[in-house]
């Protein structure tokens, strides 16, 4: 026995060392990463990517498809399409591999100032973004393994049915309704928390999706709270409703931050079928003039140009602001604005119009007696790996809310309230969002017991572009986002209604016997002119300080005319061959919830697009048959879930 008890002390003390240790790790490597991030300075172009050496174009061999962009689509492709024995699939990342410090991601915002973030920023606004630095909202895009799932706060939202129905019966999108794209939604998915409605959700896909523990004392003031007015507590709203008040799930596994990279890559990599080429920047899309078919791929790795050939197809999934940047560069996009930077018009088509986004307004919180995180660093990641907040939930994010202010609660919301528990970004908020200095003095609050409300407009009538500087992929794009811009004002009016709901809060007696009161910081250019709380000054600080939650979707729309989309609902496009664009540039109109969730889908769902495709060209053989029946059998089960 006492031997027994030796070996069960000594087993104990080992395991509790080895937490001190691992502990101790962690806590240098954020401390070094948190000191790189506020001394990271963005670039202000490529030229760290195009750097050629010689002039030479090097031969990187052929593939049966070649995949641009490892984020939320590509990494999805690239396993799938790899599922295949053989098919070659090679997969070109711009950037480089996700790190420890990128599965936290309660400590995402930090990732934008670092070399996973393209560094973009959009013009100069004239009705938004008026107290950022020179008026220009911040950017962020993935440029790393995961792509924008590996920088992102790690939400799970799909939207709602209607948005899938809409794309089908309204844009003419056959395939795409929610009944069509439910199965690639549920095949992606190992759904874990317990209140999942569990018919609506996948089990044992690769992407974990949990809801991670709560803040103590807080879910019932905020659910009572919602409740008084009106707002329904549902437990799932993936699941048969969304209207209503609930716990934000995430893409998380355990304690960690699942992105495509992770979930979809990391085991396949050994696949020999399968090549990633990370830090390897894409410049062109060779394209014969005659057949107008895509055929290789021209980029930049180690400071050498090469070549990759494409037997099959060419796959764009770099997102709705780079994949648009390539087309162009590559001769595709509006005739007259490619001419006039010189670049010869392989295809007239929409390329980079019809930029939609998601704006936030980030100016309200509610003060309260409690104290929720009086904690050091070392306290904050002791609780990170018990799997506990809050760094395990990106933003500080616990609650959402769905609301529809235009129409009864049956519609599809055009509102979303994210609720975010101490300690939420407000005292951060103008660094993350590029604030001025007079806003970024005036944006604090207190950390430790102010919580924050951010209510999301889904649904833009505003519409902005991507275009090019110049015929140089060294240059960066020119994002013209146009936000609250729209001639009747809808979107601005949709940001008030939501305020005004938010200060509602302030009525109920759940937050009085909370003793939570609602703040908001000095507006230093519209204090001094509207009365405080009127709807020109709401106005005044919605055009201030709202920025955005980095949705662009749109620029390579998915429809049937040229004139308004640039790839069918096969995702080719418009007139070439061999090339399709899987990202989140296809959605044609944005969704009611965050878009990663519904890209993810889309590369699902663009996969089999793809390998049908081939199927029915003869392109496979016997063993390849083989293993794409089992898939599709696979995949067909979920169709009558």
């Amino acid at each position: 026995m006492k031997f027994k008890a030796l070996i069960i002390l000594s087993f104990c003390f080992v395991h509790i060392s080895c937490q001190n240790v691992n502990l101790t790790e962690l806590i240098g490597m954020v401390q070094e990463n948190l000191e790189a991030a506020q001394e990271y300075v963005l670039p202000t172009d490529n030229r760290d990517l195009v750097n050629v050496s010689d002039a030479t174009l090097y031969d990187y061999g052929e593939f049966n498809y070649i995949v641009v962009g490892a984020g939320s689509a590509g990494a999805v492709l690239a396993n799938r399409l790899s599922e295949v024995p053989n098919n070659h699939v090679l997969l070109l990342e711009a950037g480089g591999e996700q790190t420890e410090f990128t599965d936290i991601l309660g400590l995402s915002p930090n990732l934008y100032f670092s070399d996973m973030n393209w560094g973009y920023n959009t013009t100069r606004q004239e009705n938004a973004c008026l107290g950022m630095v020179d008026q220009r909202c911040f950017y962020p895009r993935g440029k790393v393994v995961g792509g924008c799932s590996t920088i992102n706060a790690g939400m799970y939202v799909r939207g709602s049915p209607l948005d899938f129905d809409r794309w089908e019966t309204e844009l003419g999108n056959k395939g795409w309704s929610y009944n069509s794209v439910l199965p690639y939604f549920l095949k992606s998915e190992n759904a874990v928390f317990d209140a999942r409605e569990k018919k609506f959700h996948g089990e044992g896909g690769y992407l974990h999706v949990d809801v991670p523990s709560g803040t103590p004392g807080l879910e019932t003031v905020i659910f009572d709270g919602f409740e008084e007015l009106g707002q329904k507590r549902i437990e799932d709203y993936n699941g048969e409703e969304q209207v209503g008040i609930s716990r934000v799930q995430f893409t998380l596994n355990e304690n960690k931050r699942d992105s495509t990279g992770r979930a979809f890559l990391d085991n396949v990599r050994n696949r020999s079928n399968l090549h990633v080429s990370t830090n390897s920047y894409a410049v062109k899309v060779m394209i014969t003039k005659e057949t107008k078919t895509a055929y290789g791929v021209v980029f930049i790795k180690d400071n050498k140009q090469y070549i990759a050939r494409a037997k099959n197809e060419v796959i764009l999934s770099g997102g709705a602001i780079n994949s648009p940047q390539l087309l162009m560069l590559s001769g595709i996009g509006p005739k007259q604005h490619l001419e006039s930077l010189g670049i010869e018009v392989i295809e007239d088509l929409p390329v980079g119009q019809n930029l939609e986004d998601h704006m936030i307004y980030t100016g309200l919180f509610y003060r309260t007696n409690h104290t929720f995180y009086n904690n050091t660093l070392e306290e904050l990641l002791q609780l990170y790996m018990d799997d506990k907040r809050p760094y395990i939930a990106g933003f500080s994010c616990e609650f959402v809310t769905f609301v529809n202010f235009q129409n009864n609660t049956k519609d599809r919301p055009n509102v979303q309230i994210l609720v975010s528990s101490p300690p939420n970004l407000n005292n951060n908020a103008g660094w993350v969002f590029k604030f001025n200095e007079a806003y970024t003095a005036a944006h604090q609050s207190d950390p430790l017991h102010d919580i924050w409300f951010t209510p999301l407009i889904l649904h833009p009538k505003s519409k902005g572009s991507v275009t090019l500087q110049s015929n140089s992929p060294l240059d960066m794009p020119i994002i013209e986002t146009n936000y609250l811009s729209d001639p009747d004002d809808h979107d601005i009016e949709t940001l008030y209604n939501a305020t005004q709901f938010i200060l509602r809060l302030n009525e109920t007696k759940a937050f009085r016997d909370f003793e939570a009161t609602f703040m908001h910081p000095p507006m230093p250019t519209c204090d001094p002119v509207y009365d405080r709380y009127s709807k020109d000054w709401w106005y005044c600080s919605i055009r201030t300080i709202a920025s955005t939650l980095y949705h662009p979707i749109a620029t390579t729309r998915m429809g049937n005319s040229t004139e308004n989309s640039v790839v069918d609902s096969e995702l080719r496009v418009h007139g070439i061959n061999g090339l399709r664009v899987i990202d989140a540039g296809v959605i044609p109109e944005h969704l009611s919830g965050l878009p990663n969730a519904a890209i993810i889908m889309v590369g699902e769902k663009g996969a089999d697009l793809v390998l049908s495709a081939k199927s029915r060209s003869s392109g496979f053989n016997a063993q390849d048959s083989k293993v794409l029946k089992n898939i599709h059998r696979i995949r067909n089960k979920w169709r009558f879930i």
